[in-house]
């Protein structure tokens, strides 16, 4: 099949390259319609904008096109490329779309209600499936089309980087959350304890994006809702307190020892490449971090039960395997369900 990919930002970007990536070993042939190149060079790339991808005659000659953005949109995608087909005599192309982040409770709710002008959704799990099922129950889009394909948007294949020789916590620090500077400052105090407890270990402070659009900008300016912009401020850190580079999260995490965070997507990774994994529990689950994705999961935990570091972390239980299954890592077949069901939706 020929498909496309409409994508915009970080996030949509990310995912689209790990979707096409996983989709062209099963014949699928892949064009991406962004103002960023792929990273990967073998895929097809146009330098269109969302808005204007939908609207060229180009969207015709392909089997079905993925949109995976945020913001409004998303929603005028559908309803501009069906006004082109109309405008060109056209059958519109099969449009599909899903959750770029692995969510749940009303922030899936919220992703899914933006989506339901698409022609097929991607989901990645039992429970976001359930979920779908529920919401939509009673109302015109009861029979929405949809499809599981496991944890698409996530890089779940090891990234080949050896673990630290010493130990290594990763905090995936996430910029705006939580919300508070104050919360953050108090976090980042409680950070700097656990490293002075435990001088045996590393802790780095990992953002799981970056902290200012351009890379080169003055660590003074990064959001003060960063742990890393507190240890900035900090004249005199422990000395295995650590900053991360936002382009090497990866490896961090590959890296790591164990994974610690509130809601970062990069927990779920670190929980698949077999990294003892804790969710800071101490604020709640809150859907603002995320929290109703890690409930029943077994992860989390308060962080005051789980110092010192040298002591509790290798002592941390595993994912329960139900939870981790059910939001999608049971779906091994992700790339071949869904190009089965595309062809399904041909006309």
């Amino acid at each position: 099949m020929r498909l496309g990919l409409i994508c915009d930002g970080q996030t949509g970007q990310r995912a689209s390259e790990l979707l096409a990536g996983a989709l062209q070993p099963h014949g699928a042939e892949m064009t991406l319609f962004s103002g960023t190149p792929p990273q990967d060079s073998a895929l097809g790339w146009l330098p269109l904008e969302p808005l204007a991808a939908a609207a060229n005659p180009l969207l015709f000659g392909f089997d079905a096109v993925g949109v995976f953005l945020e913001g409004e949109a998303l929603a005028q995608v559908p309803r501009i490329h069906r006004q082109a087909a109309t405008l060109h005599q056209q059958q519109p192309v099969t449009l599909f779309s899903g959750p770029m982040r692995p969510l749940y409770g009303d922030a899936l709710s919220a992703d899914l209600l933006a989506r339901l002008d698409y022609d097929l959704l991607c989901l990645q799990g039992d429970m976001q499936v359930q979920h779908l099922q529920w919401l939509l129950r009673g109302t015109d889009y009861e029979q929405k089309p949809s499809i599981a394909i496991g944890l698409w948007c996530l890089p779940t294949h090891p990234v080949g980087h050896r673990p630290s020789q010493q130990p290594l916590l990763v905090v995936l620090d996430q910029p705006q959350i939580p919300a508070s500077p104050l919360t953050n400052a108090v976090l980042y105090e409680r950070l700097c304890n656990a490293a002075r407890e435990s001088p045996s270990w590393l802790i780095r402070l990992q953002p799981d994006g970056p902290l200012a659009e351009d890379p080169t900008a003055d660590p003074s300016t990064w959001p003060e809702t960063s742990l890393c912009w507190h240890h900035h401020q900090d004249r005199k850190p422990p000395a295995n307190l650590q900053l991360g580079q936002a382009d090497e999260l990866a490896w961090s995490v590959a890296q790591a020892s164990a994974c610690l965070g509130l809601g970062s997507d990069w927990l779920l990774p670190a929980v698949i490449w077999g990294k003892p994994t804790l969710v800071l529990g101490d604020y709640g689950i809150r859907t603002e971090l995320n929290g109703p994705l890690f409930f029943s999961s077994g992860l989390m935990q308060r962080l005051v039960d789980c110092l010192p570091l040298h002591e509790k972390i290798p002592a941390l239980p595993a994912a329960n395997p139900d939870w981790l299954d059910a939001i999608g890592w049971a779906v091994a077949d992700g790339p071949q369900r869904l190009l089965l069901k595309l062809q399904d939706q041909q006309p």
